[in-house]
C-alpha cells in the first residue's frame, strides 16, 4: 500500500518538478540577458578570449604537426595572418635565405603595371617581347594587346614574353628601377630584381621577404590574387575577337586543393621549382601564406603543407 502511495505522489509531483526546472531555466536566461544589457563587455570579451584561445591552441597543433615534416626544399615558410595583419610563423625552413625566385617575380612585375598604367592601355608587341625564353602568350610581332590580358597572360600562364613586354612604356631600366624602389619602400630588405620575368637568376628574394610582398598585395591590389585564381582565361584581341585561350593555370593545386585565394609558379634551372599560395581559413578571417622554394616536386611538397593546414 505504501509503495502505491509513494507511486502516485511521484506521478503526481512530476509535472511540478518539470514547471520548477523550467522557470529556473527561464529565470536564468532572464537574469543572464539582463547581466548582458549592463555589463556586455564582460560577456563578449570572455567570448573573444574564448575564440582566441581556442584558435591559439589550434594554430600550435598545426604548427607542432608541420614541424615533424620533411619539406624537400632549399627553403619553406607558412605563416598565418589575421584580419589585424598580425602573423604567426607556423612553420620555418631557411626562411631568410637569398635564393633565386624564377617567375614568383612576375607578382612584383603586375604590382608595378597596376600602379602605374591603365588597365585598357594598348602595349605593342617588339621584336625583343617575343625574343623572350618560353612559347606561352603566343605573342605576335606588331600587334597590340591591353594591360589587362597581358597580365592575366603574365600570371595565369606565366608568359615571359607578355611580362617583358610590360615593360615597354616606361622602359625596361625604369621599370626595373621601379621593382626594385618597391622593394625597399615594401621592407624587402633581402630582395632584388633585374628583370621583370625572372629567367635571370640575378632576381632573388627570400620566403620572408615574398610573405611580406604577398600581405603588401593582398591589402593593396587584391586584384593581382585574384587573376592567379583563375584556372583558365579568354585572352582578347582590342577588337574583341580571341586572341588565344588560356585552357590551365601553371598552378595545377588550383584545381585539387580547396580555399586557394591565388599563388603563383616558378622555375628555372637556377631557382628550382617555386610555389607561393594563398589559403582562406574557413575558420576565421585569417589567412595562410605557403612559400617553397628550391625544389624538385614545387605541388608535392606544398601539398605536405596544406594536408596539414587543412586537416584541422
Amino acid at each position: 500500500m505504501k509503495k502505491k502511495i509513494v507511486l502516485v505522489a511521484f506521478i503526481i509531483s512530476l509535472p511540478l518538478w518539470w514547471g520548477v526546472n523550467f522557470l529556473e531555466n527561464y529565470l536564468e536566461g532572464v537574469f543572464f540577458d539582463l547581466e548582458l544589457a549592463k555589463t556586455p563587455e564582460l560577456f563578449v570579451n570572455n567570448s573573444v578570449e574564448e575564440r582566441q584561445l581556442a584558435e591559439l591552441k589550434l594554430d600550435n597543433q598545426i604548427s607542432r604537426s608541420l614541424k615533424e615534416l620533411d619539406i624537400n626544399a632549399l627553403a619553406a615558410l607558412s605563416v598565418k595572418i589575421d584580419k589585424d595583419g598580425n602573423e604567426k610563423v607556423l612553420f620555418d625552413q631557411n626562411s631568410e635565405q637569398e635564393l633565386a625566385i624564377a617567375s614568383l617575380t612576375k607578382l612584383m612585375t603586375a604590382l608595378v603595371v597596376l600602379d602605374s598604367y591603365d588597365y585598357f592601355q594598348l602595349i605593342p608587341i617588339d621584336e625583343e617581347s617575343i625574343d623572350q625564353e618560353g612559347a606561352a602568350g603566343d605573342l605576335k610581332m606588331g600587334e597590340k594587346l591591353s594591360v589587362n590580358n597581358l597580365v592575366h597572360m603574365a600570371l595565369i600562364e606565366s608568359s615571359n614574353d607578355a611580362a617583358f613586354a610590360l615593360t615597354k612604356p616606361l622602359g625596361q631600366r625604369e621599370f626595373v628601377a621601379l621593382m626594385n624602389d618597391y622593394s625597399k619602400n615594401i621592407g624587402l630588405n633581402n630582395t632584388f630584381f633585374n628583370n621583370p620575368t625572372g629567367l635571370e637568376p640575378d632576381n632573388y628574394s627570400t620566403a620572408k621577404d615574398l610573405v611580406k610582398l604577398t600581405a603588401y598585395i593582398l591589402e593593396k591590389k587584391p586584384e593581382i590574387f585574384d587573376i592567379t585564381a583563375n584556372t583558365s582565361y579568354k585572352i582578347l584581341k582590342p577588337n574583341g575577337n580571341l586572341h588565344h585561350f588560356i585552357a590551365e593555370s601553371t598552378n595545377k593545386l588550383l584545381k585539387e586543393v580547396p580555399g586557394i585565394i591565388g599563388g603563383k609558379t616558378g622555375w628555372s634551372p637556377a631557382a628550382g621549382g617555386c610555389l607561393l599560395l594563398v589559403l582562406d581559413d574557413p575558420n576565421s578571417s585569417s589567412y595562410y601564406i605557403n612559400i617553397v622554394l628550391g625544389t624538385d616536386d614545387r605541388f608535392e611538397e606544398m601539398k605536405k603543407i596544406i594536408d596539414i593546414i587543412q586537416s584541422f
